[in-house]
Parts: structure tokens; sequence; C-alpha cells
């Protein structure tokens, strides 16, 4: 009866409204505290963000998985095994026979094909992985198909790296769906992305019991799951977007692992023999971008003015102690082609900045709304609204939640942080550099050069040839030289610092794992 009553008091408490729950977590279940703010769906193929990413590749399986301590090794998931043919051109992987949906049905080949052809077809940018490898949606069919019941065959429209496709296979956008299952629900031909929106139908370790947008998700384990049945009974992921809340909740142990802890509560947990601060490395960056689309940013010397406007080393010990460290090249540290020292390209110069305004046609300085994607990079947007300040920007500060404006072009100025999924430079570059139709009418939304209104052929041709060259040593160097093409040409995304991801953890919590590619799985995941 206690341990039963202590359940159904923290399931109260995840329920609230970021209220401070009645008592600690129950040993079975894990509380994770985050921030769900503009999460609308649970649909892989309609989601590619961070904390969706998450609770994704935890109600679906892959074929193929990255562990979070090796990001270059494919492991088996869902596929057994896999091979490539010689021409490079097909791609076949073997299904494993003891997977079932949580409806009961098996995971097939053709689960798999539909699942890739769906992400495909809805052109949400889910897509955005595996769509660069030249999948259309009057292709998809025919070229992803199932063998037979356990061989899935994809065949490649175009010459790609294949250790970048199956990379992507990786990522939770691709999670495989119950085919039958959702074609049930399916409405006015969305492929069942409504009901999906707040209903799962994958194979993996837990199912969907409740999601309350920007308040709580609830997942249970999934006794059957072919990986054996996981410690945790049960997962809530509540949504608590104050970090002095999730900080004390912590301490109390009502939350067992926190995610998006501001700087000065990260400081005061560090120094708690009860936490455990992991913090991941990450394939994004903090940025300001511009955009272009605004004729006063569209001016070279208004961009160059600012680099010099933000100054960056004054936070680079504290706001952004745990969250990133200084890094002004577009391709990550560590990874083939990256400048091999510290990549600091732009000084704070409060004159200089001045200057390239007054050259640009703007001698009294300019007005701008400045905007951060999110809470999360407000601290950092307020840093910059300071600073610029005294370098003759004069930045209107308005917070709240900007992604989807800054996916729409609807911006001035915004200040927000990135990620990427695939462990290749290619996929970065793809992010900041990559802009083949810069239309209002394309709605490249993933792609951040398009968001801001930039589109460069070289850089165009460059990311194309990365993406199908084999050799490393080649595509080090294509990486490099475009590198130097970003550097040198004043982008709307003028990149600072390079992302790294605090995760806070109580101490007693076992095998939670955050993934720089932001596949956290729970699976493993103990409480001592």
């Amino acid at each position: 009866m206690l341990k039963q009553l202590l359940t159904t008091i923290a399931i109260t408490g995840a329920l609230a409204a970021a209220q401070p729950s009645l008592a600690a977590s129950p040993p079975n279940m894990l509380v994770i505290g985050t921030n769900l703010t503009g999460i609308r769906t649970l649909d892989p193929a309609q989601n590619n963000a961070r904390t969706v990413s998450e609770l994704i590749s935890n109600l679906y399986d892959n074929l193929v998985q990255l562990s979070p301590d090796d990001l270059k090794t494919l492991k088996p998931m869902l596929a057994t095994q896999w091979s490539v043919s010689p021409d490079g051109k097909v791609i076949t992987l073997t299904l494993r026979d003891d997977a079932v949906f949580q409806s009961g049905n098996k995971v097939t080949a053709e689960d798999a094909a539909w699942s890739i052809q769906r992400v495909i077809k809805m052109g949400q940018v889910g897509s955005t992985d595996v769509a660069l490898w030249g999948f259309k949606a009057d292709n998809v069919e025919k070229l992803v198909r199932a063998k037979d019941e356990h061989t899935l065959e994809i065949e490649l429209p175009q010459a790609v790296n294949t250790d970048l496709v199956l990379y992507s296979l990786a990522g939770s956008s691709i999670g495989i769906v119950d085919k039958k299952m959702v074609l049930s629900h399916e409405a006015n031909g969305d492929f069942g992305g409504a009901w999906l929106s707040a209903n799962s139908a994958g194979s993996g370790p837990f199912s969907l019991a409740q999601w309350r947008p920007n308040d709580v998700a609830i997942f249970n384990a999934q006794p059957k799951y072919w990986g054996g049945k996981p410690a945790m009974a049960r997962v809530v992921a509540r949504h608590i977007p104050e970090s002095g809340n999730l900080r004390l909740q912590l301490e109390a142990g009502d939350v067992d692992v926190g995610q998006y802890v501001a700087s000065g509560d990260l400081d005061a947990l560090a120094s708690n023999k009860d936490m455990v601060i992991d913090n991941v490395p990450g394939l994004g960056f903090y940025y300001i971008a511009l955009n272009q689309k605004d004729p006063d940013l569209q001016k070279p010397k208004v961009r160059e003015a600012f680099q010099h406007a933000f100054d960056w080393k004054a936070i680079s010990g504290n706001i952004m102690r745990y969250t990133g460290f200084p890094w002004q090249s577009m391709i990550p540290r560590g990874m083939i082609g990256a400048p091999e020292e510290a990549a600091v390209r732009y000084d704070y110069d409060p004159a200089k900045a001045k200057q390239l305004l007054a050259e640009a046609g703007y001698p009294n300085g300019l007005k701008k709304v400045l905007n951060p994607s999110g809470a999360p990079t407000l601290p950092f947007a307020e840093a910059l609204q300071a600073s610029a300040r005294a370098a003759g920007f004069d930045l209107d500060l308005v917070p709240g939640e900007f992604t989807p404006a800054f996916r729409e072009r609807k911006f001035e100025v915004l200040l927000g942080n990135s990620g990427a999924r695939l462990p290749d430079p290619f996929a970065v570059a793809t992010q900041y550099a990559f802009n083949p139709d810069n239309s209002d009418e394309a709605r490249l939304g993933s792609y951040y050069l398009w968001r801001t209104g930039m589109k460069v052929d070289e850089l165009n041709t460059l990311i194309d040839q990365s993406m199908r060259e084999r050799d490393t040593e080649k595509r080090t160097d294509i990486f490099k030289k475009m590198d130097g093409i970003y550097a040198g040409m004043a982008s709307p995304l003028v990149i600072f610092f390079q992302r790294t991801d605090p995760y806070v953890m109580r101490a007693n919590v076992k095998n939670y794992h955050g993934h720089t590619t932001w596949s956290t799985r729970w699976h493993d995941v103990t409480k001592e």
C-alpha cells in the first residue's frame, strides 16, 4: 500500500504545473525535469529537436543505433546486420525476428520501408536527414522496399557516402512505426500524423501513456520489449522551465534528472555530493542570426559589425561555463576539417563595430529587435543586448519562444543554439551553409542559411561534394575550404560558441547518458 501511495503522489506531482511534488520519486520511476515548450507533436516524422528527440527515441526503435560513447560505430537495433553492394548503390538490412510493436503486431521490413516512405512523403522537418540523399515523394516507394518479411533494401537515387545514410537511419525521426496501426488512424491523407501527435505506435522500450503539451509526458515500460524489460516501470518528463524551481526539486529528490539548468544553479548543484553533472559535447553552436530580408542586415559591413558587438569572453566563464566553449568555425571541434587550435576569430571591439556601422551608412547606430530562440538562450541574449549597446546597436530584446518565427524567416535578429544528429561535419555544414533555393515558397526551414535568407552557390557545391566523396583525406580538404569561405563572407550566422549540454542527475541514478545526437535512451537506467 505504501509503495502504491508513493507512486500515486509522484504521478499527481508530475501532472501539476511545475509545483514541487510531495514525495521523492519511487525507485522504479524516473522523473525528468525539462522544457517542453513548443513541442506540439510526438510524431517522429515531424520532429528533430533536442528534447522531443529523447522522448521519441524511447517510443520508437531505429534500424541501427549509435552509443553515446562511440559516435562512429553503428550498432544493431531492429536490423541485426547490413551490407552495401560493391557499387555503393544499395544498402541491404536484415531485421530481427523477435521485435513487436506495442500493439502486438510483428515488426517487419514492410513497416520499416513504409516508415521511411512516410517521412519523405510528409515532408516535415523530420525528413531533413534522409531527403538529403535524393529521396523524394515520387521515388521513395520504388527505392525503399521490403524484399521479404525481414529484408529491407534501400537503393540510393544518387551517389552518396553510405556511412552518412546509415548514420541518418539512427536519428529519432527515422524511428520505425507500426504501419497497420497508424494507417487505421489516418485522416484526410495525413499518414496518421494527427493521431500520432498524442499516441505512440512504436516497438521501443516504452509506450506513451499520456501527453499534455507544455505540461507532462508519461511513458510506461513495455514488458515484452525484445531487448528485455526496462528497470524503470514508468518515466515522467515534466515541464519545469524555471531553473531555480528545477534545482529545488532536484535537491529534494522530486526530480531525478534535470535538463536546461541555468549556470548559476549548476554552480550550486556542482558542490552537492548527491548530484552528478554530465556535460555532453554537442554538434551545434550558439549563434546570432541576421535576417537578409531586412535591407539593413543585408549590408556586409553591418553583419561584420555584429562580429565585434558581443563581449563573449565576459560570459565564457559564467553563463557559458557548462553550456558551451569559444569556437567560431562552422566545423565542430575534433571533426575532420576543423581547425587544430581554438577557432577564435571575432574579438569584442565596440569601436570597430561603430566604425563599420558608420561605413555602412549608420553613423548614429542601428536599432533592431532581438529575439532569443527560447528560454534557454535568454541569458545569452541579455548579454548580447548589453554589450552591443556600446558597439552602436540598440537591440530591443523581446523574450519568448521564437524558433517557429525563425523557421518562417519572420525575425530581425535572433540568438539561438543548434545541434546536429549525424556525427559528421557534413551534417553541420548542411545546417549552416546549404540553401539550394532561397525563395519563400521553398520553405527549407531545416537549413539555417535559408532561414536567414542567403544563398551561396559555391558552398552548395562543396557540401554536395562532401556528401558524395568517400575518401577521408579529400573530404577533409573540402571541409577546410568550406570553412575558409564561410569565415570570409560575413555570414548572417555569426557563430561564437560550440554547444555542450549539461545533464544533472541525482547520484543514485545510473546508466542515464545524455547523447550527443539527442537519442538519449532510458532502457538501461536504474536507481539505487
